[in-house]
């Protein structure tokens, strides 16, 4: 292996000296980013685009892993490429092998109704399409809240399940059951 230091010319001594840093063998798998954009498709046609302002990459750990830790955007796409939904939140992990990701700290999904899921934790699943959380919920829908602990969800939110479940709980009138 061959190391390449460029010294600039007029350099105080504090900063030769920290250009002798040694650098371990961990910090050379790691991987940094500034301002990312990961686009995930599958079959050729885009299903999301995440947005990062710092993207920590370890390929070594098993398994390997993105690190998002200064907050991220993601906008799911239906096949018309419209915005199904967006979610943002303060930390993820992105696993790079399954495409799962787990997002952490003040998520918060909103899909084109306006309707919004609140958590403090949850994962997508990639080959199944879905959210899910064990976490406490609270989803609102125009002027009705629902609370829960643990969701299972699609990707736009057209189908929720949330378990243990109150507060208000909007029912369509064709889902009502007949009365006598």
């Amino acid at each position: 292996m061959t190391c390449l230091a460029l010294i600039p010319a007029g350099c105080k001594e504090d900063s030769i000296s920290q250009s002798n840093k040694m650098v371990t063998k961990e910090e050379m798998l790691i991987d940094r980013a500034d301002s990312v954009t990961v686009i995930l498709s599958k079959e050729g046609h885009t299903k999301a685009r995440l947005r990062t302002k710092e993207f920590i990459q370890n390929e070594e750990a098993k398994p390997p892993y993105l690190d998002m830790n200064k907050g991220l955007k993601v906008e799911f796409y239906n096949d018309s490429m419209k915005v199904e939904s967006v979610l943002t939140a303060k930390t993820a992990r992105f696993y790079t092998q399954s495409s799962n990701i787990l997002v952490q700290d003040s998520v918060l999904v909103v899909n084109d109704k306006g309707e919004q899921l609140k958590t403090q934790q949850m994962v997508w699943n990639n080959d199944l399409q879905k959210f899910y959380t064990q976490k406490p919920v609270q989803i609102i829908r125009g002027t009705s809240i629902t609370y829960g602990t643990g969701l299972e969800a699609n990707r736009d939110f057209s189908w929720i399940r949330i378990f243990n479940q109150t507060g208000t709980i909007p029912v369509e009138k064709d889902q009502m059951p007949p009365t006598e």
